[in-house]
């Protein structure tokens, strides 16, 4: 049986084990669990008494003994549906305090915000945080985006172009011919061959990313106004040079 799954829906090893024992065993005495699954008894009664509490166990009394028994399997579908309604019921309530904490963390968060990623899936990363912005300006683009993240790339870039997120690049020279410049929402201009590099930055809202393409992708993103402000100087003027 794969008990992964029983225990990914949120059962413990101790509960899973006594299920499975009650699957076999038909209705049993807790001694017989004990004799098959060796759980010492103050913990085979709190795991019984929880799958009772889950839907997934009952018990009958004969003779002022009790005998346990698993309820039919397709109780566990009905155990997801109850956790789903709990966890919609929690989502309900902390959406409620999103505001108060927001206003907390707001207060906290310092002037300049710094953060390091490494690998792809920092890279993944930043892709998704630039969805949440219009206009995304990049020097330096080398479009390997789409050649180091083969099975990642056509999803986001249909998420993009539906989103009419734009991505106004300024391309190194090696990159003007690569599939991606035919995408929706792209515009490009071509850089000098002199200004090529392993290196791209991207400006979107107040973030600054400056991204190696190393064999392992290596990220630093700052988020500073100011900062962002002068880097959208250089990539206009830049912008304005290259015809």
């Amino acid at each position: 049986m794969e008990v992964k799954l029983l225990k990914e829906i949120g059962l413990t090893e101790t509960e899973i084990k006594i299920y499975v024992a009650l699957l076999s065993l038909g209705a049993t005495s807790a001694g017989k669990i004990f004799d098959e699954t060796g759980i010492h008894r103050k913990n085979l009664y709190d795991a019984l008494n929880k799958l009772i509490s889950k839907g997934l166990a009952t018990y009958v009394k004969e003779n002022k003994i009790k005998f346990f028994q698993a309820k039919n399997p397709k109780n566990l579908l009905n155990y997801i549906e109850e956790q789903k309604s709990r966890i919609e019921e929690k989502k309900t309530a902390i959406q409620k305090i999103i505001p108060e904490l927001t206003e907390k963390f707001n207060s906290l968060t310092p002037e300049i915000e710094a953060e390091i990623y490494r690998g792809e899936e920092g890279i993944k990363t930043i892709l998704k945080d630039c969805l949440n912005y219009k206009e995304i300006l990049m020097i330096g683009a080398t479009g390997d985006v789409e050649n180091r993240l083969p099975y990642f790339w056509p999803q986001y870039n249909k998420k993009r172009e539906k989103l009419k997120c734009k991505w106004k690049l300024l391309l190194v020279h090696e990159a003007k011919e690569k599939s991606i410049t035919k995408s929706k929402y792209y515009e490009y201009k071509v850089l000098p061959k002199i200004l090529s590099g392993l290196n791209v930055i991207y400006i979107y809202g107040d973030y600054v990313a400056n991204i190696l393409w190393l064999e392992k992708p290596l990220a630093f993103v700052i988020k500073h106004k100011e900062l962002a402000k002068n880097y959208r100087k250089y990539f206009d003027y830049l912008w304005k040079t290259i015809k």
